[in-house]
């Protein structure tokens, strides 16, 4: 009968499964985040993570907000090369070709 109105021959989840698959993508969100900044603190050093908070990577980009301006003028004229070798060094290769930064509040 479905099939009569033209209707998707998908099947239908239960919202019970639905709501599972769901808490299951945000765990492994939550680990490769849990990871990432993991990985950000080893490679900038206490200093510069105290004053930083390491977002997502999407399309080979690392996107990091800063605690103020005049972090965000040092850690982007002063540090940007420095800070990308270093997440290079700790991911596999191509993995991260750019860091970006802007202030944010976290």
């Amino acid at each position: 009968m479905r099939e009569q109105f033209g209707r998707n021959k998908r099947a239908v989840k239960k919202l019970g499964d639905m709501l599972q698959d769901t808490a299951a993508a945000v765990k492994r969100v939550r680990s490769r985040n849990k990871s990432l900044r993991e990985k950000w603190r080893k490679a900038v050093g206490e200093e510069i993570s105290s004053h930083t908070e390491v977002r997502k990577v999407k399309n080979g980009v690392l996107y990091v907000e800063v605690d103020s301006a005049t972090w965000l003028h040092h850690v982007s004229t002063f540090k940007k090369e420095e800070l990308l070798v270093s997440m290079q060094n700790e991911f596999k290769k191509g993995h991260i070709s750019e860091i970006k930064f802007r202030v944010g509040v976290f």
